[in-house]
């Protein structure tokens, strides 16, 4: 049975009157069409963009003479037939009310929708990039197995449809600008290419995961989540962040600026390196390249044969740090909470000091937990040929934080399997 939408006379009926000329309408060629119609003087609102007005905002919008020119006025200035205006305010109203292939990081909503209307590549791109829904019934490592298939040229199935490589998709991201919204990004690409670009993005950000860590792949909206204090009333990322990351992971260009700083930022304030900016590091460092931050370790775990000396500090940091806990446990102020940062940045000032507070805690430890921590002391001392660096740059500090995350896995895997 057919809607009434779907009714043939229905639908001439409603194409003869959005071409109706009447004695006032303003003829002129449609920017989308290429036709010469009745020019929409507004267009219709777009509704369910987070922060727009809640009686919409518009994507076309002159409203004041300063934005006219050449005697037009409001969208004769950008000339849209009325039925083209009514056509694509309908069809982006329907997608951001599809809360399956719309989705909102950070400031902008990001709806995604297939060239023949099919959802099964629209459904495998929001999943692969916001993670899959309880509701799915499918797995990462299906999500994982469907993109590689697609970035080989090969048709996959998906949710009970089959996708084709050639395919072509749409990723659009919206966010508010007072009463008008801005276009974060328009993306058209085969699903082929897609597919491409989202499985570099996860290779790049592969990391040791904790064995408490349940996210086989991370999210968009978890890596923008690391670049903000949640403790914050109202915590919210870089205005642009979401857009520019959703851009990089989308086409394969370089991270945005914002996405490290965010993370560095945190780092700096907490003090705290989780699985999530360990892979934000390790990815921007490894797409944005660095001579400073080389890629031997930019590694999925511990390089333990890298002689990088930011490395090498970031590792004999976490191995201090592991001295201190088993001397005393439980101690509220660790040399995390007091000398992370200047280690990081200064060393040369603040591993002396750290060095000589090692030997009184190892005093303290019974003969067969000294031994153990002198020799990965020694082995670490031993990889220092130049002496401690007086400054360390930007990359460097994230080779440090690398080391130190690395070595700090390391750690905690084999604690884990002690206690198993």
């Amino acid at each position: 049975r057919r809607t009434v939408t779907e009714d043939p006379a229905i639908q001439d009926a409603w194409q003869r009157h959005y071409h109706n000329t009447g004695p006032n309408a303003v003829m002129a060629q449609c920017l989308v069409t290429g036709q010469t119609a009745p020019i929409a003087a507004t267009h219709p609102a777009i509704k369910g963009v987070p922060g727009a007005q809640s009686s919409g905002a518009a994507l076309v919008s002159f409203n004041a003479p300063a934005f006219c020119s050449y005697g037009h006025e409001q969208g004769g200035n950008a000339p849209v037939s009325e039925y083209a205006a009514f056509a694509y305010t309908t069809a982006l109203n329907t997608l951001l009310a599809d809360r399956d292939h719309c989705k909102i990081i950070g400031d902008t909503a990001v709806v995604c929708w297939a060239e023949n209307a099919d959802n099964a590549a629209a459904d495998l791109g929001m999943d692969a990039i916001f993670g899959i829904p309880e509701d799915r019934g499918v797995q990462e490592s299906d999500v994982t197995a469907a993109l590689k298939a697609l970035a080989a040229g090969k048709s996959c199935d998906w949710l009970d449809g089959l996708i084709l490589p050639d395919q072509h998709v749409y990723f659009l991201g919206l966010a508010p600008n007072a009463a008008r919204l801005s276009v974060r990004f328009f993306l058209r690409d085969s699903i082929r290419r897609f597919a491409e670009h989202i499985n570099q993005h996860r290779e790049a950000l592969e990391i040791v995961r904790p064995a408490n860590d349940p996210w086989e792949d991370l999210p968009v909206w978890k890596l923008v989540r690391e670049t903000v204090n949640m403790k914050e009333r109202n915590p919210s990322p870089a205005p642009q962040l979401a857009g520019d990351l959703m851009r990089a992971i989308l086409t394969g260009s370089r991270y945005p600026a914002t996405l490290l700083n965010g993370v560095t930022l945190r780092i700096r304030a907490e003090r705290e390196i989780p699985r999530g900016r360990a892979a934000i590091i390790k990815a921007y460092y490894t797409r944005n390249r660095s001579k400073y931050c080389p890629e031997e370790v930019l590694t999925v775990t511990l390089n333990d044969e890298s002689e990088y000396l930011p490395y090498v500090l970031g590792r004999l940091f976490a191995v201090l740090e592991a001295v201190q806990d088993a001397a005393n446990p439980g101690i509220n102020t660790t040399i995390k909470d007091r000398y992370f940062n200047s280690a990081c940045a200064t060393p040369a000032v603040i591993f002396p000091t750290l060095i000589k507070l090692a030997q009184k805690h190892l005093q303290k430890l019974d003969t067969g937990k000294s031994i153990h921590y002198n020799q990965q002391l020694t082995a670490l001392m031993g990889m220092i040929h130049e002496g401690f660096p007086a400054r360390m740059t930007l990359p460097e500090q994230g080779a440090f934080q690398l080391g130190y995350y690395h070595q700090t896995q390391k750690r905690y895997e084999k604690k884990n399997k002690g206690e198993n």
